[in-house]
């Protein structure tokens, strides 16, 4: 049996398990210590799941109530936007009627009252989702500290907020100016020469563009992460995670994809079972615009009952499900951290009370080097 700077070959001499995370003189590796909900070693994707679900009970007042407050504000809301909706719909010509500009128009302005709206608080929300659930994981899941107020959560998280929007729309243009980029050159040969066939080319472009971009969020998807526990600019924070994703874009992928299918299940059968309850709510026929084979006008009292009924459990699933990604990446740049960085060592320490995660004031007891060592 050889030691080479502590790490140990894959078997003892005697047969014994060994680790490359073994100290010199011992044959086996002790079980990592674990302070909070993951092990501090480098994690599988079973670890990071387990620490995930382990967290959502344990720490689900700071958690849940701060979104709950967004959900409710979202709920409220989507019900205007939807009775808006209603409302500048009812006056538009039946089906096979022919539309005027001015219908046009009016189609324009409902989709303009029910959706950017809509868009504009689902991206404050999932940014404030993003850096409530990146602070409780980083500063007292994977620690073991405990007890966490929401008000605490939510004072601690809400000075990363803007930090993390900006973050989160750098990323959105990034992925975007990918896929313009190529494309951008078929459409403007098309429009020189006056050729739709050039044109039409910019389809088959978009494949490679697609292929781009998903590459590029893939590598940037520690980017919140690193923006949370770190303390960077949305700029520092995608060429931090840049470099922290190396070599491991499978597996980040694959690990968020496997925690947003779970999320995305749970939906499905909320959604699910709401719509049965909806369907047993709605007046006979409300639903395909006829009652005994006859037609008649719908009203929005009608449909008041079981619209709320969908809403609010579309609204339920969608709270109940976003820590997820969150939890997911916070732990998988832990694991990459830990791998490329002896992280684990800083956070034993940190679990102990004696350091602190960047952008605390108090200093920190390991420091491997200027990029994106703990302050």
């Amino acid at each position: 049996m050889t030691a080479n700077g502590g790490q140990w070959a894959a078997a003892g001499s005697g047969g014994l398990p060994v680790s490359a995370f073994a100290p010199t003189g011992w044959a086996y590796a002790p079980s990592a210590p674990q302070p909070g909900i993951v092990p501090l070693r480098p994690l599988d994707s079973g670890d990071i799941m387990r620490g995930v679900l382990t967290t959502l009970p344990r720490y689900a007042r700071p958690l849940y109530l701060p979104l709950l407050s967004f959900a409710l504000g979202f709920t409220v809301l989507l019900s205007g936007c939807a009775f808006a909706a209603w409302a500048l719909i009812t006056p538009l010509p039946a089906s096979g009627a022919r539309m005027t500009t001015h219908h046009l128009l009016e189609v324009a302005g409902v989709i303009a009252v029910a959706a950017l709206p809509l868009l504009v608080l689902a991206t404050v929300v999932y940014a404030a989702n993003a850096a409530l659930g990146t602070t409780v994981l980083g500063h007292y899941a994977v620690l073991g500290r405990r007890p966490l107020s929401a008000r605490q959560a939510w004072a601690e998280s809400r000075r990363h907020l803007w930090r993390v929007l900006g973050t989160q729309l750098l990323i959105s243009l990034t992925t975007v100016a990918i896929l313009l980029a190529s494309t951008l050159p078929a459409i403007l040969l098309g429009t020189i020469l006056h050729s739709t066939t050039a044109a039409a080319f910019s389809l088959l472009l978009l494949i490679p563009g697609l292929l781009g971009a998903l590459y590029a969020g893939g590598r940037l998807l520690l980017a919140v992460p690193v923006t949370v526990l770190e303390n960077k600019r949305p700029a520092a924070a995608m060429r931090r995670a840049w470099t922290l994703s190396h070599g491991a874009w499978w597996r980040g992928v694959g690990v968020a994809c496997l925690a947003r299918m779970i999320g995305y299940a749970a939906t499905q059968l909320i959604t699910t079972v709401a719509g049965t309850i909806a369907t047993q709510l709605a007046p006979l026929g409300a639903l395909d615009g006829t009652r005994s084979g006859q037609s008649f006008p719908l009203s929005a009292a009608d449909l008041v009952l079981p619209a709320t009924v969908v809403v609010l459990a579309v609204v339920t699933a969608a709270t109940l499900r976003a820590p997820l990604t969150p939890l997911t990446l916070g732990l998988l740049y832990i694991d990459r951290r830990i791998r490329l960085e002896n992280f684990h060592i800083t956070l034993a320490t940190a679990a102990g009370g004696t350091a602190h995660y960047a952008g605390d004031k108090a200093p920190c007891s390991s420091a491997p080097g200027r990029t994106g060592a703990p302050g």
